[in-house]
This record gives structure tokens, sequence and C-alpha cells, in this order.
């Protein structure tokens, strides 16, 4: 190591700026979307089964209009919306609902002032989709709807998840510039010099840095959470500076122990290294267990902390020992007190020594301190909630979020994420409206309804059984399919369904109607029958 010191450093200065480049870009590979689900749990089989065979059914974007003078009956509010919206490049967008296309009185607010659309974007994964928003966000809000006096905000799931990820990346890049400057003065303090100071703060930066270009790596094979982003640069400064310390002030005790700077660097690794080596291996055997879960979750933490600790570790071993072969006695440069350069002291004196002393004198008393200290730091989470990822966890100011609460409370009947039910075997209507009938009667639900069919009795059946209703522009935007062409043999079905009246009946029955398919209606436009 020291005779290829200067070699050390310019590899890892070539590894380092390539993680800077390359690495950062993690951000936009990361996934912000339903991470907590097992892959082989009952919702996760249902939402795959129910994709596959009636298609996705997502609110990719939802954007939120609002005229404080024209209600949706005016010609000019929904000239100004459905003209923004033609705009938009097809190739980008798969389907577009709303007010007055679906006729639904669910996507109108109480006081008829707002609306929204539904649009559901092109793209076989959540990162095609991602780039299909980024091509129309833009016209998401032109200065036209201004103009005519109508606001558009926008949200629904793809913007949620840009969001987040932006969020995630500017919350990161705050925290570490706070940090890096407070750690190198409490360092400079433990220190006594910024030569010193700065080593184990450059360690962690390189872990970091490096960890963000192996969960990039990562994300070429599998799926990795953005929350994997937290455990990086939390393990990557803690156990870069906890590492740092070990090698830093083992090598200034021996410079004044050996005779050259060679025996100081091999008696510095030889022991701390040892010890930095243990630990990381240890705590890299510890993360490796969070991969055992099926959930993307916790398997990214896993991914995030095995990959920020070998990276930390290979550091601490090979580059820290080259930088410290190349200062020497300069570790002590820019010192900020005179007793940097004293020797080591005698370790049976000192405050650590009688610290140590006193706690074996009573151990009890400081057990039961301790113990107590953290009782009380963990009250807290008595009163926990838990919850999965939603725009709650954006901050209030964000459109996403305040089109997500606007949608809450400005609509009689909202949802764009219901608990759905999928439906198979059923061999008479009666089965199917007694289920329906059972799931309206549990506290909570407002109502269930079909939104969609497949193959004759015994087929699949999709049922929402939210606790808000799920819209209108939900059920048009999957198009389900007939249970087969009407004027067939089919069997009647007893279904229910969320909007005023479908088309394929020339004189729709009642709003809110829940009949049998009648044999006599005409082929569903739109519908794949």
């Amino acid at each position: 190591m020291y005779t290829r010191r200067r070699l050390t450093l310019g590899i890892a200065l070539v590894l380092v700026a390539f993680a800077a480049v390359w690495g950062t870009g993690v951000f936009g590979k990361l996934s912000s979307g339903n991470s907590f689900t097992p892959p082989a749990s009952q919702s996760q089989r249902e939402a795959d089964q129910a994709s596959r065979v009636f298609g996705r059914n997502d609110a990719d974007v939802v954007v939120l209009y609002r005229s404080a003078t024209r209600t949706v009956g005016d010609p000019a509010y929904r000239q100004a919306v459905t003209a923004a919206l033609n705009r938009l490049p097809r190739a980008d967008v798969a389907r577009v609902s709303t007010y007055w296309s679906t006729g639904s009185p669910r996507l109108v607010s109480a006081d008829r002032h707002a609306t929204y659309a539904v649009l559901q974007l092109t793209g076989a994964d959540d990162a095609a989709r991602q780039d299909s928003y980024k091509a129309i966000k833009a016209g998401l809000t032109p200065a036209s709807l201004v103009a005519s006096g109508v606001t558009a905000r926008v949200g629904g799931t793809v913007p949620m998840e840009a969001a987040i990820n932006s969020e995630v990346t500017a919350n990161i890049a705050k925290a570490e510039l706070f940090s890096m400057p407070v750690l190198l003065i409490l360092l400079l303090v433990i220190f006594g010099s910024l030569a010193a100071a700065a080593l184990p703060v450059a360690i962690g930066g390189i872990a970091i840095l490096g960890s963000f270009a192996v969960l990039r790596l990562l994300t070429m094979a599998t799926t990795v959470s953005v929350y994997s982003v937290n455990i990086t640069t939390i393990l990557g400064l803690g156990l870069g500076i906890d590492y740092g310390l070990f090698m830093v002030t083992r090598f200034r005790e021996e410079l004044h122990r050996q005779p050259t700077v060679e025996r100081a660097v091999a008696r510095t690794v030889a022991t701390a290294g040892r010890t930095v080596a243990v630990s990381g291996i240890t705590v890299a055997l510890a993360l490796t267990s969070l991969m055992l879960f099926p959930e993307d979750f916790l398997r990214s933490m896993g991914f995030g902390g095995v990959a920020t600790v070998a990276v930390d570790m290979l550091a601490a071993l090979t580059v820290l020992p080259a930088l410290l072969a190349v200062l020497g006695p300069r570790v002590n440069a820019l010192r900020i007190r005179r007793s940097v350069h004293r020797p080591v002291r005698d370790e049976s004196s000192g405050a650590w020594y009688r610290l140590a002393h006193s706690v074996m004198r009573r151990p009890a008393v400081y057990a039961t301190v301790i113990v107590v200290g953290l009782l009380a730091l963990g009250a807290p989470f008595l009163r926990i909630s838990w919850g999965g990822t939603d725009a709650r966890t954006l901050p209030a100011a964000s459109t996403v979020r305040q089109v997500s609460e606007a949608l809450d409370s400005q609509f009689p009947v909202n949802s764009t994420a219901p608990v759905e039910a999928l439906v198979t075997g059923a061999r008479a209507p009666a089965q199917l409206t007694a289920y329906l009938h059972r799931i309206d009667a549990i506290p909570g639900v407002t109502g269930a309804r079909v939104t969609g069919m497949m193959g004759g009795l015994g087929g699949s059946g999709r049922v929402v059984p939210p606790g808000k209703m799920l819209p209108a522009s939900m059920s048009a935007t999957s198009r389900p399919r007939c249970p087969r062409r009407p004027g067939t043999s089919s069997p009647r079905f007893a279904i229910s369904y969320p909007r005023p009246g479908p088309p394929c009946w020339s004189a729709g029955p009642p709003r809110g109607w829940r009949t049998s398919w009648p044999a006599s209606a005409p082929p569903c436009p739109g519908w794949r029958c």
C-alpha cells in the first residue's frame, strides 16, 4: 500500500469521479411506487391477474380544474379544458376521461366549479410512464387555461412518484450541506487539525457516492426503492467517520512510536484496519438479512446498506491508508491547538480512563440511567401510525398533495385508489348479487360496483368495494369487456355500474342502476366484446 500510494489515490479519484457523474443518476432510476406489497400476497396476485384480464386501470395523472366564475355547464369552461387536453401528444397519452366525455357527476365538485380529468399514460413500466409524463407535463397547465379563467393543478400516481423522487433528492442535498460542515467542525475540535478532521469526512463522501453507483447498477437488474437512499446517506457518513476516527487516531499514535511513516501505516492497518474489517463484515452480514424479505422496500434497504458498508470498508482500508502515507506527519497540519504534536499520554490516565472505571464500579446505576433514557426516547413510538406511500408524504405546499386533498374534500364521492376484488367462478347471477350486498353491508364501505367482466358465468369480474367510491373515469378508462357480444346466448349478469348509464343502452336506466345484462342491448361502444 505504501509503495503504490499515489497509484491507489489516482485509481480512487477516477472511480469517485465516475460515481459522482454516473452514480448520482440513480435518483431517476429508483422506484417510488408500491414497494411495500409482497409479490406473493393475495392483494398483489389480484392486481396482477386483474391487469392481465382487464388491462391497466390506473389514474396515472389527475388534472384538477377550477373556475371561480364558471360552472362545468358553461360551454366556455368545457372548450378551454377539452382544447388543452386535445393538444396533448397521443403518443404519450393512451386515454383521457373527463366529465364531458363520460357524463359522470362524480367528476364534478359539490359547487360545480371544479372538475378533474384522468389520464392514462403510455408505457409498459413505471420508467416509461415517467418519460411520458415528462413529455406532457408542460402541456397540462397551458397559458390558454389561465386566459380563460381556469386554473389547473396536476396530481395522480405518476406525478406523485416524480415529486417524491425530486423531494428525496433535494432533501438529501440539504441534509448533506448541513451535516458536513457541522461534522467537520466537531472533528476539528476532536482532532485539533483540519487535515486530520477532513479525512473521515472524505471517506464518508466516497462511501455515499460509491453506494449510489452500486445502487444504480442494481436498478439495471431489479427494482430498488427510493428509500434505499436514506440508509445509504445515514450509514455512509456515519460509518465513514467512525472508520476514519479509528484509522486516523491510530496513525497519529503510531507516528510517535514507529521510526518511519511506512511502519506507522503498516501498524495502523494491522490494528485499526483489522477492527474496521471485522466491523464492516459484521454489519454487512447483518444487513443481508433484509434481502430475505419479499417486499421491495426492505430488500432495497438491504441493497443500500450492504453496498454502503462495503464501499466504506474498502475506502477505509485502501484510500485512507494511501492518504495517510502521502500526508505522513502533515496529517497534523492546519492545527487549531498546540497539543496536537504532543506524545500520546499514558493510557492509564485521562477522562475516558476515569469514566470507564466509574462505569465498572457502578454498573447497575449506569445501566438503569441508560435504559430509562432509551425508554423515554422510544415513548413516541407507542402512538405511531403506520401507512403506505401516498401524497401525504409530500410537503403541504406540494401541488400533488394539494390535488389529492382537494379530491377528498371537494368531491362527494372520490377515490383514485379503491379496494378491488377479483371474483371468479360465479355460477349464477344471485351469487354475484349476494356478494355485492355483503360488501355493501361492511362498515365504512359506501358501495360496491362491478367495473369489468370477462367471459360468461364462471369467468372473471372486477368488483370495487372502496371506502370512497371509484370515480366513473376509472371504469371508463379501464374499458371493461362485455361478457359476450349482446344478442348471443350469453347468460345474464347481475352487476352494478358506477356510471349514470352505459352508452350501450339507447335509453339508459336510472342513475345508480343495478340490473341484469339485457340480451337486446346493442354492442357497447369502446368495449372489447
